[in-house]
């Protein structure tokens, strides 16, 4: 090998491995751009589906633009069928209610438990927090990839009827659904689960006499005029919470650095999910009052009765965590010192 050759080569080389790596992060960056469809069932001016939409822009920042998320328009299956969609790898991502798989999501409903806290904000940043903490996923969604956990803020009740205090539910048909069903039973109501879509026209063709939900499922299920009377729980009767996740066919399909962006707003993008729903919250409960229905905070005596009357919900979360081998009265213990991290 000549002088020049070796020359040439020394020089040649080094650019060789230089054109190599931004070959390689140019394919990364541009050649695995992927946009992420969601399938929906909610209402398009449900405030989760817009919260869903700024959850993508920031993962959309995070990811430098190589991701993107839309929000499918026509369901591809009811509620409680969602998480098969990503389980069978029908979609890339779904979202639904945790307590319409109870058996499935027995560890994430732990936040649903009454007067945990009052702000959805709080409640969806420490149940990721803790939920990613014991690494729950890797049991409740060990056939899917979860990449964000929100609750709603918590539930009152609302009805064509009088509503001023726990008596009146007594006999009165109301929509609920989780935790709920089990309480409205002690309280001598007779509740009915519906999929919160269809409590509009149960309302309007006065099949059931109330609901019971956040304020801003009011405005976003059009309930507002269908529903006068509203009963005040302090610090909230009990949530629900939600979740998102994709279908590992999807999750594997990902760059290492796309996967490390999804990651990197577990907890940031559940948190900003709940703060819109506090704001949501506090809109639709302003358009309440606008409209001039009657709003009434259930007094100190039933709120302490009714604090006695749900003590059964912990209760039975506790035994059924138990039989799994876990410690659930200190896990309870764990998630109120969370919760109480993110006041």
């Amino acid at each position: 090998m000549n002088l020049k050759y070796k020359t040439i080569r020394k020089q040649f080389l080094p650019t060789v491995a230089v054109a190599a790596f931004f070959m390689f992060s140019i394919g990364e960056s541009f050649a695995q751009t992927k946009t992420l469809r969601v399938a929906n069932w909610l209402p398009p001016m449900h405030l989760l589906v817009k919260m869903l939409n700024v959850w993508g822009e920031e993962l959309s920042k995070a990811s430098g633009g190589s991701l993107k998320v839309e929000i499918m328009k026509a369901p591809l299956a009811k509620p409680p069928g969602q998480y098969d969609l990503v389980k069978n790898n029908v979609t890339d991502m779904a979202y639904s209610v945790a307590a319409w798989s109870p058996k499935r999501f027995h560890l994430l409903r732990a936040i649903d438990m009454p007067f945990l806290f009052s702000s959805a904000e709080v409640g969806s940043a420490s149940l990721w927090d803790w939920y990613s903490k014991n690494k729950f996923a890797d049991k409740e969604f060990n056939d899917s990839k979860l990449v964000g956990a929100v609750v709603n803020p918590p539930h009152l009740y609302h009805s064509n009827k009088k509503l001023t205090v726990l008596a009146d539910l007594k006999g009165q048909k109301i929509r609920a659904g989780g935790y709920g069903i089990g309480i409205l039973k002690k309280l001598g109501a007779a509740p009915l689960f519906l999929n919160p879509p269809s409590t509009t026209q149960a309302l309007q063709k006065g099949t059931i006499d109330g609901t019971q939900f956040p304020w801003e499922a009011l405005k976003g299920f059009r309930l507002i005029k269908y529903s006068k009377n509203h009963l005040v729980i302090p610090n909230g009767l009990y949530t629900n919470a939600w979740w998102l996740s994709m279908s590992k066919k999807s999750w594997q399909s990902l760059t290492s650095s796309q996967k490390k962006a999804i990651e990197s707003v577990g907890l940031s993008g559940s948190r900003l999910i709940g703060e819109g729903w506090d704001k949501s919250e506090a809109n639709a409960k302003k358009a309440v009052i606008k409209a001039g229905n009657t709003i009434t905070v259930l007094n100190n005596a039933d709120t302490e009765k009714l604090k006695k009357i749900v003590s059964f919900v912990e209760e039975g979360w506790v035994a059924k965590t138990n039989k799994m081998g876990l410690n659930g009265k200190a896990l309870l213990k764990d998630l109120r010192g969370t919760i109480s991290k993110y006041k």
